[in-house]
């Protein structure tokens, strides 16, 4: 006879939780990647504004624009900042976690029976100071983990490689061992199939 359906409620007190004291930080070398491009543009606008406040016959409004823009720029830096020190990962037995965000939280996980493939790249900026970034495809999300020292890239990468396929390889065991609906073995080729059962009484 068959089981009945059930759909009991789970407690999530006994729920696997992820611990915030084992999330790993990124290298802090990553700030400087982080923040080149604000650099980069800062530089510029500097350099604009006093090019064009020597040349113009008002100085106030070009210093005034230049200066704003020098603003917004030092709050991106800081935004930056605040992101690169709280980008953090985790590994688990079973899956891979990525913190992030400053202003809006984010924990994403990604198991391993759902990644697909996973890359190591590294930029100019990241070559010069010897990072990489981790890039980990699967069915779904992506998720990228930048600011990790070449060695730990390749080492969380040959991991993830190495569960991601004992977890393929035990779905498919549990697969092959799976019975056949009913427990219906075919007839070989070639013999005679069994008589029908005589009807009852």
């Amino acid at each position: 006879m068959t089981d009945s359906f059930s759909n009991e409620p789970i407690p999530t007190d006994h729920l696997p939780r992820l611990n915030d004291d084992a999330f790993v930080s990124v290298d802090p070398r990553y700030l400087r990647v982080s923040l080149t491009g604000v650099a980069l543009a800062a530089t510029a606008v500097a350099v604009g504004t006093v090019i064009i406040a020597v040349q113009a016959n008002q100085k106030v409004v070009p210093l005034l624009i230049g200066g704003g823009v020098l603003l917004l720029l030092g709050m991106v830096a800081v935004v930056r900042t605040l992101e690169v020190r709280r980008l953090a990962y985790q590994l688990r037995e079973h899956d891979l976690s990525l913190r992030s965000g400053v202003i809006t939280h984010r924990v994403e996980s990604l198991p391993f029976s759902r990644i697909q493939h996973v890359n190591v790249r590294r930029g100019p900026i990241e070559r010069s100071l010897g990072l990489a970034t981790l890039q980990v495809s699967t069915a779904g999300p992506d998720i990228s983990i930048p600011g990790l020292t070449q060695a730990d890239a390749e080492r969380i990468k040959l991991l993830v490689t190495e569960r991601a396929d004992v977890v393929a390889d035990e779905i498919t065991s549990d697969a092959e061992m799976l019975p056949l609906s009913g427990d219906v073995t075919a007839p070989e080729p070639g013999s005679t199939p069994p008589p029908p059962p005589p009807p009852p009484g």
